[in-house]
């Protein structure tokens, strides 16, 4: 997902351009990946938060989701506008700052209306509604499971302009999380679904590929079409994540995605901040899109963000005050404690085996 926040350098659209090896990359990680990855993760939410509604009142989860989304969604923000004050104080460059109106403000801290500062956080903002309104999802979806659905679809067709959510797909596939909850849908039924939806991913990814190819820009197809062929990539991806994440589970790369697990939302959270402004100066080494070494600027970010987000959470772990506003207050054990604790494992682990 990170992949879709790394600024390309240039005014032109990107989508218009003729396709060389590069831009095929580009268009898979970008718009394929980047853009589809929060589906699965919005699944999932509305999953767990079945069991949330279970065993606490609507109100005090309302409470419990304001500090974990709405309060980092803030600080985040107001992170941003620090230091695009402080880079307009330096180079004198105002033009990423807020409107100076109430609403101005609202958006860039909240995203009421438009993209907050730190875009990929709208998804906080969605969540965050999406929440608030699964006592009434949860209803619909126990007792009248189909008419609920086919209302979700309406809305994800027709609700860009209502302004509850600034993507309305998010609350269909929240609700589809909610309804394999509530169906009581084993792990074996869902693995066998994501098969089926990777299949179908297949097919999505081939009529991208064919869009891009022939240079249609999927910004100027009518809306519904657009949001259809979206929703049905988001949902088949959604399905391959989910098939992808279990070969991860059972392979060698496991311990190394634990670990770094406890990081992730504050990887979210700051590295669309991180490459605002380490983009600018990577562009200046390794040049904009089209350049032949912007493709190092493009892969590189992502792991520098990964580094920064250890080291930062790294740095704040005791201070409480930070982790609530930061990290939803989760802290995080000394990393030195985590190799040490994996040590011990691999070393049970040789020692089971040479008995």
């Amino acid at each position: 997902m990170m992949f879709v926040h790394v600024q390309p350098g240039i005014m032109e659209n990107i989508q218009d351009r003729d396709t060389a090896v590069f831009d095929f990359v580009y268009f898979a990680f970008t718009r394929l990946l980047g853009l589809s990855s929060v589906s699965l993760l919005s699944v999932v939410s509305g999953y767990f938060i079945v069991a949330s509604l279970l065993k606490t009142d609507p109100m005090a989860l309302a409470r419990s989701k304001f500090k974990t989304l709405i309060v980092p969604l803030a600080a985040w923000n107001l992170v941003m506008l620090a230091l695009l004050v402080a880079y307009g104080l330096m180079t004198d460059k105002w033009q990423d700052m807020p409107d100076p109106t109430l609403l101005g403000r609202a958006n860039a801290l909240f995203a009421v209306t438009a993209w907050p500062l730190d875009v990929p956080l709208w998804f906080l903002r969605d969540l965050f509604i999406c929440c608030l309104l699964a006592p009434l999802l949860y209803q619909g979806l126990k007792h009248f499971a189909l008419p609920t659905l086919v209302l979700l679809v309406v809305y994800t067709l027709f609700g860009e302009d209502l302004y509850l959510l600034q993507r309305p797909q998010l609350l269909l596939f929240f609700s589809l999380g909610m309804w394999l909850r509530i169906a009581g849908t084993n792990a074996a039924t869902i693995d066998r679904l994501s098969l089926f939806l990777a299949a179908g991913l297949a097919v999505m990814i081939a009529i991208f590929i064919a869009i891009r190819v022939q240079n249609i820009l999927i910004s100027e197809m009518n809306d519904q079409l657009r949001i259809t062929l979206d929703t049905l990539l988001r949902i088949t991806m959604a399905g391959g994540f989910w098939v992808i994440t279990g070969l991860i589970r059972h392979s060698g790369f496991a311990a190394t995605f634990m670990r770094l697990e406890p990081y992730s939302f504050v990887l979210f959270c700051s590295h669309a901040i991180l490459f605002n402004f380490a983009g600018i100066v990577f562009r200046r080494f390794f040049g904009d899109y089209g350049s032949n070494l912007f493709p190092i600027t493009f892969f590189t970010l992502p792991l520098l963000a990964i580094l920064c987000a250890v080291i930062g959470l790294q740095m704040i772990r005791r201070s409480p005050p930070l982790l609530f506003l930061l990290n939803a207050g989760h802290s995080v054990p000394p990393w030195r404690k985590v190799e040490a604790i994996e040590e011990r494992e691999k070393a049970g682990d040789h020692r089971r085996a040479g008995v």
